[in-house]
C-alpha cells in the first residue's frame, strides 16, 4: 500500500525545520563570534584611549608644576625688586590715610608708604555707625552747631578739615568717645595727600555719598590730592563710583602690584590702576601694551 500523503509531509516539514534550526544555530554561534570579537577590539581601543588620557594628564601635571616654579620664581623676583623700585620715591610726603569703613582693614598700606620715604599722619577708621542721624544730631547739638538737616555730612566734613589742617579738635576727640571712629597717631600737623579706602561687606547704598563723597569734596576744597583705593577681593567696590567723582583709583591695593601704582601714583601720575574697573595694572603700563 502505498504511503500516506501526510507522512511525506511530515518528513518534508521536518527536514525544513532541521535545516531551519541548524541554519539558526549557525548563524548564532556566528554572531557571538562576531559580537566577542568586536568585543574585544573595542576593549584594546578603550585601553589604548585610556593609556593616552593618563599620558596627557601626567603631561598637564608636569606643565603645571613647571609654571607653579616659574611662577614662584617671578613672585620672589617681585617681591625682592619691589623694595628698591619704591624706595624713597615719596620722601618729604605727609600722608593720611581714612578708611570709610570698618569692614576691610586696609591701614597696613602704611608701611608700603613708610617704605617709600612718606609719613603717615594719622590713619582713621569711620565706624558703620556714623550714618546713624540720631546719634550725631545729639553730638552736633553739643557743640551749638544747629543745622543739623545733614548730621552725616556735616561731621564728616568736620573730620575730613580737621585731618587736612591739622586740627586735633574736641569734635574728633568727642566722635571717638562715641564710637564713631577710630584714631591712631598725629592730628596736629597738617597732610599733603589723602588716601580714602573704600569697599565693603554690604551694599553701601547712599552711604558712599554721605561719607565718601564729602571726604572727596572738602579734599578737593582744599586742593589735596586723594586716592580712592581698595582690596582686591571685596563683596561691594566701590573703585567705579570713586572714579565717577574723579579721583585716582587703586582696586588691588592689597597686592604688590596695586602697592607700586599707589606710589606710583601719589608720586604725581593718575588714573585708575589695578584688574577691575581699571584702565592699567600700573601707570605707564596700560593694558593696551603702551608704554
Amino acid at each position: 500500500m502505498l504511503p500516506n500523503i501526510r507522512f511525506y509531509i511530515i518528513s518534508i516539514v521536518a527536514i525544513f525545520a532541521a535545516l531551519g534550526i541548524g541554519i539558526f544555530i549557525g548563524f548564532t554561534m556566528n554572531t557571538q563570534r562576531f559580537v566577542i570579537e568586536q568585543k574585544e577590539n573595542i576593549s584594546d581601543l578603550i585601553e589604548d584611549q585610556l593609556e593616552l588620557l593618563i599620558q596627557e594628564n601626567q603631561n598637564l601635571k608636569n606643565n603645571e608644576k613647571t609654571l607653579e616654579n616659574e611662577i614662584e620664581i617671578k613672585d620672589k623676583y617681585i617681591a625682592l625688586t619691589y623694595e628698591h623700585i619704591v624706595r624713597n620715591k615719596l620722601k618729604g610726603l605727609n600722608v593720611a590715610i581714612i578708611e570709610t569703613n570698618s569692614d576691610y582693614v586696609t591701614s597696613a598700606i602704611g608701611m608700603d608708604l613708610e617704605l617709600a620715604g612718606a609719613k603717615v599722619n594719622n590713619v582713621t577708621t569711620i565706624n558703620n555707625d556714623i550714618i546713624n542721624d540720631e546719634r550725631l544730631i545729639e553730638v552736633l547739638n553739643r557743640f551749638g552747631l544747629a543745622d543739623t538737616r545733614k548730621p552725616v555730612e556735616e561731621l564728616v566734613g568736620i573730620l575730613t578739615k580737621a585731618i587736612i589742617l591739622g586740627n586735633n579738635n574736641i569734635i574728633l576727640e568727642e566722635l571717638e568717645r562715641e564710637g564713631l571712629v577710630e584714631t591712631m597717631g598725629n592730628y596736629g600737623e597738617a597732610v599733603d595727600y589723602i588716601i580714602v579706602c573704600g569697599g565693603s561687606k554690604e551694599e553701601p547704598r547712599n552711604r558712599i555719598n554721605l561719607v565718601d563723597k564729602v571726604i572727596i569734596e572738602v579734599a578737593e576744597d582744599y586742593n589735596i590730592p586723594i586716592l580712592g583705593v581698595e582690596k582686591l577681593n571685596v563683596e561691594y567696590s566701590y573703585m567705579p563710583t570713586y572714579q565717577t567723582f574723579g579721583i585716582s583709583t587703586v582696586d588691588n591695593i592689597d597686592t604688590i602690584m596695586g602697592k607700586v601704582a599707589m606710589v606710583l601714583v601719589l608720586e604725581g601720575d593718575s588714573g585708575n590702576y589695578g584688574i577691575k574697573n581699571s584702565f592699567g595694572l600700573i601707570p605707564h603700563y596700560k593694558f593696551s601694551g603702551e608704554y
